[in-house]
């Protein structure tokens, strides 16, 4: 079994929606002897209502203003890992809170292979709204437009990250052996 640093009891994985935080972050917790926290969920469960309808109800603005709080909430869980939402980090305080606390890992995924996985979840209104009645909905194309647009806007805050996991085309039981992997030689450097 891998011994973790004590800046690895808290692992946080970040990327863009549909680059597998949830996914793998359970297997990942499970293989490390952690619990799991996702963050999204955290947040629906006191909200009572899903993020899409937070966004569409409340808006952006109030939505990072509970994000923080309840993030907040999790980076006082230790031996954890936290899923985090797409855009947690690119609140500054999030991601300082985020790096001094424990290792941030950035998962990452092509952005046709991200729409095909979150294409048939409620997610996907996140990216294909308009927000403007009677304008048409958005092509397959314009929406993986728009996630090179945000994935070149968050570039900076997930380059951040103490780890770079790609995604695309792994398995899970792939993924996580490979972020041991990481870990374990994060662990040795830091000693």
């Amino acid at each position: 079994m891998l011994t973790l640093h004590p800046k690895q009891s808290r692992i946080f994985l970040t990327g863009f929606m549909g680059s597998g935080k949830s996914t793998v972050g359970y297997p990942l917790a499970m293989a490390l002897g952690l619990r799991f926290l996702d963050l999204d969920i955290e947040i629906e469960k006191k909200m009572q209502k899903s993020i899409p309808q937070i966004f569409e109800e409340e808006g952006a603005a109030f939505f990072r203003e509970i994000e923080s709080e309840i993030l907040n909430d999790l980076i006082n869980q230790p031996f954890s890992v936290i899923a985090l939402g797409g855009g947690t980090i690119t609140e500054m305080e999030n991601l300082l809170r985020v790096k001094k606390y424990g290792i941030l890992i950035c998962l990452q995924a092509e952005p046709e292979i991200i729409w095909d996985r979150i294409s048939e979840t409620d997610r996907r209104i996140l990216l294909t709204q308009e927000n403007i009645p009677g304008r048409q909905p958005l092509t397959k194309s314009q929406i993986e437009d728009r996630i090179e647009r945000l994935l070149r806007l968050r570039k900076p805050y997930y380059d951040e990250s103490d780890i770079f996991i790609n995604t695309t085309g792994k398995s899970i039981p792939q993924i996580v052996d490979e972020i041991i992997n990481q870990l374990d030689i994060e662990r040795l450097q830091a000693l």
